[in-house]
């Protein structure tokens, strides 16, 4: 009987030991916002939930999408996992053409906002934002940007940005980082002339005179930070960085209402609300429904932006180069030469219509049907194209040409020289349809 009693209580202790640990994802390198994240919501869970276990797991890499894969593809089902993402990650997927994007986990709650700042070392000669512009507008190879992954809010603020000035994005020399923690070491260490991240990650070495702040990208002025908006300094821009949690997807309706109301008891608690006093994170706290329709409008935003931008780069194209296709080679090939097929046809008409005595008519060397053996090598040209590609099947019919408008088979020499000239120029018209029109001929 006692032996019963002990296998009984073990069993009923498994499923609570299960439920009292918890796995937070921070896609990133310690010292980032995502990991500050993590990092706080362990400590509050482990202050409001005592008998709890958290563990913060780091998957950095490609603005979180390396780790947001990971987690939908490991964490399937289980609801003891979480993952932090923000407006980084919904970017980072459109611009890394990931396969795996926030629409395939299980959306919680957002978290916070927290605006971004642009810093340089204390010791730079760069004193404003109007000093960094100036040199970055003159010479935008010079400025060096720090921040984190390609595609996330630092990126986007600092081609926002050189969108305000008037340059394009290839002109913005910015170096990815895998965190702010990476970005803030780049910084200090001179490897960068200019840092973009979220104000939390470099408020400490603020505070300590290490850095300088030139600027905050928040929409008006933010009580507590000493340091002026970009709309305050005459740059008509804002953009706020956001934070949320997502869990796995596979989730049964009673797991994902458990676990957004364990988060909801966590980002009201005073624990959490003095946490985001102290890091200077916004409360955006919106949970459930209100999230997931959140998640599909920003989703639609940001790929706008990035649109623009996209539209902005590479500018709009050439009319003419709207009609280009790999077939507009052939198609014209196709006419050029019906086009002196029929000239040919004419021509020969004329001449037997002619009294044999006229100067201007001359016996024919040949019996060669001239019209039919290029409108053969018309038909045949495409089919040629498709097996030895443009130059081959368009030297052919050169040469085809050549021997129709003569009457005659022409001699070797003669065949080869023709061989010779229609590959060049064959060859021209396929470096510029391929390298300089970007049309790829077969």
């Amino acid at each position: 009987m006692p032996g019963r009693v002990v296998v009984l209580l073990l069993l009923a202790a498994t499923p609570l030991r299960a439920q009292s640990s918890l796995t937070i994802v921070a896609p990133a390198a310690p010292g980032g916002g995502w990991d500050q994240t993590a990092r706080v919501m362990q400590r509050v869970l482990a202050e409001i939930e005592p008998a709890t276990s958290v563990q913060v797991d780091n998957i950095p890499g490609a603005a979180g999408t390396i780790g947001l894969a990971r987690f939908v593809q490991s964490e399937r089902g289980n609801p003891h996992a979480l993952l932090v993402t923000g407006l980084v990650m919904v970017s980072g997927v459109i611009i890394n053409l990931s396969p795996v994007s926030l629409s395939d986990a299980t959306p919680i709650a957002r978290l916070t906002g927290e605006t971004e700042v642009i810093v340089v070392p204390a010791t730079s000669p760069i004193q404003t934002l109007g000093d960094l512009l100036e040199v970055f507008t003159r010479d935008p190879g010079s400025v060096s940007w720090g921040g984190g992954s390609a595609g996330g809010t630092d990126d986007l603020l600092v081609r926002l940005l050189a969108e305000q000035a008037g340059l394009p994005a290839s002109r913005v020399n910015y170096i990815a980082f895998a965190g702010g923690g990476a970005a803030l070491a780049a910084v200090l260490g001179g490897q960068v002339t200019v840092a973009v991240s979220g104000y939390g990650e470099f408020a400490g070495q603020i505070a300590a005179g290490q850095l300088r702040p030139l600027a905050i990208s928040a929409a008006e002025h933010i009580p507590g930070i000493d340091t002026a908006t970009l709309r305050e300094l005459g740059v008509p821009l804002d953009l706020a960085n956001w934070r949320a949690i997502v869990a796995p997807p596979g989730l049964s309706d009673a797991e994902r209402d458990a676990l957004t109301a364990r988060v909801t008891r966590m980002a009201t608690s005073d624990a959490w609300r003095a946490a985001m006093a102290r890091n200077g994170w916004d409360d955006l706290f919106l949970p459930g429904t209100g999230f997931r329709q959140f998640l599909l409008s920003e989703q639609a935003r940001v790929e706008a932006v990035l649109q623009r931008l996209a539209l902005a780069e590479t500018g709009p194209r050439p009319q003419f180069a709207l009609s280009v296709t790999p077939a507009t080679i052939p198609n014209l090939m196709v006419a050029i030469f019906g086009a002196l097929a029929t000239a040919l046809w004419v021509s020969r008409r004329r001449d037997r219509t002619r009294p044999i005595d006229s100067p201007s008519v001359s016996t024919p060397k040949s019996r060669l049907p001239a019209p039919g053996i290029l409108a053969a090598a018309l038909l045949a040209q495409p089919l040629i194209m498709i097996t030895a590609g443009f130059v081959m099947s368009s030297t052919l019919l050169f040469m085809v040409t050549a021997s129709a408008w003569r009457g005659v088979w022409p001699a070797p020499p003669t065949l080869a020289k023709d061989g010779l000239v229609g590959g060049l120029f064959a060859g021209f018209i396929y470096l510029v349809f391929s390298a300089g029109l970007g049309v790829a001929l077969p």
